[in-house]
């Protein structure tokens, strides 16, 4: 076994995704069939979430074909066909996640922090529990935030930061994003490297510096020192962990006890956001297999994972 992962932007081609899965297909030589959850049925290349998911899965069919599809429905049969209701396969990777980890813990909060999201999920006597389900619902009761460690414009986490001592309002552009701080701050895990930037340039540390400067209308010149930039990203780190930590209090129940379970390519920014709530923190790979080249990559990518796991259950004695 092993993990494959692979960059697909959706917003400029369905064909990258294509591209995406048949380099996988092509490594990993021989899968009987392919178990699919998805996200990405809301890029703007879709004129909604309904047609979304009927071309992601036609396109993954075509690709992966003769092999067989199905696709995770929580709580059903995986299906085979996409065929109407959508919303019951949009979006369903976050509680593919929260099944398999409600199989291995009673009590606790799984939080996956990706590029792009984090999404807060509780587990109650081995079962997980959302409120709601769909996106709208999941933004309404705050256990979709959309904050992530790669692609968030940091524009989102405030209008007002602190330079050099001094605060001063931020510029709303999307000059830069949290990656930006992250690779500053040495923390940018490789899973997301390179990283899309906003000017199109590089990936350096004092490229990230730069686009940092201009949130706040300096220009960064190269061999200047990098601290100032570095203590405004870990101003903006302070940030995210305060919006993670602030929707998780909202989140939890009155005297939850049970730890924070972090999984995803952002959760080395859980430990701290789980402090800040009271709560112990566990990494979701206390959850995985023991060995280690099983185990590799799986955190970063849990729903994949997760929603195979689901499926080998299902059909175990089949």
């Amino acid at each position: 076994g092993g993990v494959w992962h692979r960059a697909a932007p959706l917003w400029r081609g369905l064909g990258l995704m294509a591209d995406a899965v048949r380099a996988i297909r092509g490594e990993i030589r021989g899968a009987g069939r392919h178990v699919v959850t998805m996200t990405g049925e809301l890029a703007d290349l879709f004129p909604g979430r309904e047609e979304g998911v009927r071309q992601i899965g036609g396109c993954l069919t075509a690709v992966l074909a003769p092999e067989p599809v199905r696709y995770f429905r929580p709580g059903r049969a995986f299906a085979a066909e996409l065929g109407p209701g959508a919303e019951e396969i949009a979006s369903m990777n976050w509680l593919a996640a929260a099944e398999y980890a409600a199989g291995r813990v009673a009590d606790a909060v799984l939080v996956d922090l990706g590029s792009t999201t984090a999404d807060l999920t509780l587990i109650r006597d081995g079962r997980a529990r959302p409120a709601g389900r769909s996106d709208a619902e999941r933004l309404a009761d705050r256990t979709l935030v959309y904050t992530g460690v790669a692609r968030t414009p940091l524009m989102s986490l405030g209008s007002r930061v602190r330079v050099r001592g001094a605060w001063r309002n931020v510029m709303a552009e999307r000059f830069a994003a949290t990656a930006d701080v992250y690779n500053l701050l040495g923390l940018l895990p490789e899973a997301l490297r390179p990283f899309e930037t906003a000017d199109g340039a590089g990936c350096s540390r004092p490229e990230s510096a730069r686009r940092l400067a201009r949130m706040v209308g300096e220009d960064y010149a190269d061999g200047a020192p990098l601290e100032p930039w570095r203590a405004l990203a870990e101003h903006y780190a302070v940030r995210q962990r305060g919006l993670l930590a602030d929707n998780l209090r909202a989140v939890l129940p009155p005297g939850f006890a049970g730890p924070l379970i972090g999984a995803g390519s952002g959760r080395f920014a859980l430990p701290a956001a789980a402090a800040r709530c009271g709560l112990a923190y566990r990494d979701v790979d206390s959850l995985l297999p023991a060995a280690p080249r099983a185990t590799a990559g799986l955190a970063d990518c849990l729903p994949a994972y997760a929603v195979a796991e689901l499926y080998r259950r299902a059909h175990a004695d089949r």
